[in-house]
């Protein structure tokens, strides 16, 4: 497997060296007792909320990471059916590999998302003016949750934040041993997210307390998923966990051949999660019980997309793949644009009606057709697109290494 030039490699390392520090006795974060000073700078308080009529709003189903607790991927709003050009971009305080991970959750008109600049960021998406931003001590790799009027992110300064959904000031904070890189999910009353600490914590999503937690030995980057009172998620010990969601109890793991960064997807009773060994892996999710592999030419890091019986999973190898979610036999594969840096497709695929979304190193956003895999259109940023992509309101919201976040029509 070739190694990647793409900041993945870089927080892999640091996320792997902080645990086996820890571990020594030794703290990669220099962790004490003091408390990070937060700040909230707020640009326009009385900003109103976008008028959605008397239907359900334009941006449904996006205020979470890969759009729902199952992490299927399925935006149910509708993208662009043809790439018109770009309605904004928002620039963060860094233009260097500014926002690399950090996928925007959009609810209510407002996009919100996180940077390497150390800041959490509110812009509305009618015209891509902040509404407000909230610094955090370190950069921000995690994506947000949106829920019950709070903003739930997490920064690689160890802390998950609780954010107003108005104004960015900090309603509580938690904190864990080292930086995070998963997002928050939000179910049940509790939030549930993993760390570099090799642990993935259930939290009060009110009070900001802990419920319980599970160590998986390894960091814990993959962001969980929630179907049917069962927490899945995968670790750098190689494994997929399920966890009872209320108890913090293992029901079962299945050890894989390499460190998982995937978030599992749950579809039909089925986990399916990517891996470091180059698998998409489909899992019974009752029992644990493998179902099937589906071999790509190299380490998948992206996240699964179900729907309609087809799973699309995107490898380093620059393919986007739509597999039988039955069968785990390929339907079609789509090649991105390799670019001559050597970097490779990161970036998770989402869908919205009949097209799959991806964005590639290229710098190019790409529309598939879900069920021929043909190319509906591309669109070149000005940089390379690592994040997962939202779709909302017939606009794809993509976060560029340039330091930009995009909506495009």
């Amino acid at each position: 497997m070739r190694f990647t030039k793409a900041t993945l490699l870089v927080l892999s390392i640091i996320a792997l060296l902080s645990l086996t520090m820890f571990l020594t006795g030794c703290s990669l974060f220099q962790a004490s007792t003091t408390t990070v000073t937060s700040t909230s700078t707020t640009q326009s308080t009385t900003a109103t909320t976008q008028a959605t009529g008397t239907g359900s709003p334009p941006d449904t189903g996006a205020a979470t990471f890969r759009a729902n607790a199952e992490r299927t991927g399925v935006y149910p709003s509708g993208g662009p059916t043809q790439a018109s050009g770009i309605l904004w971009k928002f620039q963060t305080g860094n233009t260097t590999n500014g926002i690399p991970w950090s996928c925007p959750a959009v609810y209510n008109g407002v996009a919100y998302f996180g940077a390497a600049d150390n800041y959490v960021y509110a812009v509305d998406v009618l015209n891509g003016q902040q509404r407000w931003k909230f610094k955090t001590g370190r950069p921000v790799w995690s994506s947000p949750a949106v829920a019950d009027g709070v903003v739930y992110i997490a920064s690689d300064d160890a802390y998950l934040y609780a954010l107003d959904l108005q104004t960015g000031i900090e309603k509580w904070k938690f904190k864990t041993l080292f930086g995070i890189v998963s997002a928050p999910l939000v179910a049940n009353g509790m939030v549930y997210i993993g760390s570099g600490d090799g642990y993935l914590y259930a939290i009060d999503a009110q009070a900001g307390t802990e419920k319980w937690k599970v160590g998986a030995g390894h960091a814990v980057n993959s962001s969980p998923a929630v179907s049917g009172g069962i927490v899945y998620f995968g670790g750098a010990d190689k494994a997929l966990h399920a966890i009872d969601a209320q108890t913090g109890k293992e029901k079962w793991q299945l050890p894989t051949g390499a460190v998982i960064w995937s978030s599992p997807a749950v579809s039909d009773g089925v986990v399916y999660v990517g891996g470091y060994d180059t698998f998409l892996h489909a899992v019974d999710a009752q029992t644990g019980a493998s179902k099937w592999n589906f071999k790509t030419g190299d380490g998948v890091v992206s996240s699964a997309a179900v729907s309609n019986g087809t799973v699309y999973i995107a490898s380093r190898d620059n393919y986007l793949y739509a597999v039988d979610a039955r069968t785990g036999q390929q339907k079609w594969k789509f090649q991105t644009g390799d670019d001559q840096s050597g970097d490779d497709l990161t970036c998770s695929p989402v869908i919205s009606d009949d097209l799959v979304y991806i964005g590639g190193p290229d710098s190019y956003l790409y529309a598939v057709d879900s069920r021929t895999g043909q190319q509906k259109w591309k669109f070149k940023l000005d940089g390379k697109i690592r994040a997962s992509l939202t779709v909302a309101g017939g606009t794809v919201y993509a976060g560029s290494l340039d330091g930009y976040l995009y909506a495009v029509k």
